[in-house]
């Protein structure tokens, strides 16, 4: 793990001075230059905010890189069983109105006495819109 290297490299290829790094992170000159030159490693708690100033992921900074032979969720289908159509467009509403997943599609089938509801959610989202707290 090199995380002084990343952040020297993810600055300078933005075009952050060390001091614009330190003002926006509330850290000093000193303390930005020490992590740059592995003398310290920053907090655990500054990781994510690393990770957002340079929108990146904090596997990112820790050279914790995904490989093409890790699994990575895209895409998935739920199938509910409700007790009426009414609650499958309610629940249908309450994912409508998250952020993410995404939902993409969804079908609501009534089967006797039985309303059965199938969604289809989207993981894939960009990092931008993701937040971090």
């Amino acid at each position: 793990m090199d995380i002084g290297r990343a952040i020297r490299e993810l600055r300078q290829e933005r075009g952050v001075t060390q001091e614009q790094l330190a003002q926006a992170l509330s850290v000093s000159v000193q303390t930005v230059s020490r992590w740059e030159n592995n003398v310290n490693a920053p907090d655990l708690s500054m990781l994510p905010q690393l990770a957002v100033y340079f929108k990146v992921t904090a596997d990112h900074l820790l050279g914790l890189e995904r490989n093409d032979t890790m699994a990575k969720l895209i895409k998935t289908t739920e199938t509910f069983e409700l007790a009426s159509k009414q609650e499958a467009e309610e629940m249908v509403l309450k994912f409508k109105g998250e952020k993410f997943p995404v939902l993409k599609d969804f079908r609501i089938t009534e089967s006797g006495d039985k309303t059965i509801l199938e969604v289809t959610k989207e993981f894939n989202t960009e990092l931008e819109n993701m937040k971090f707290n």
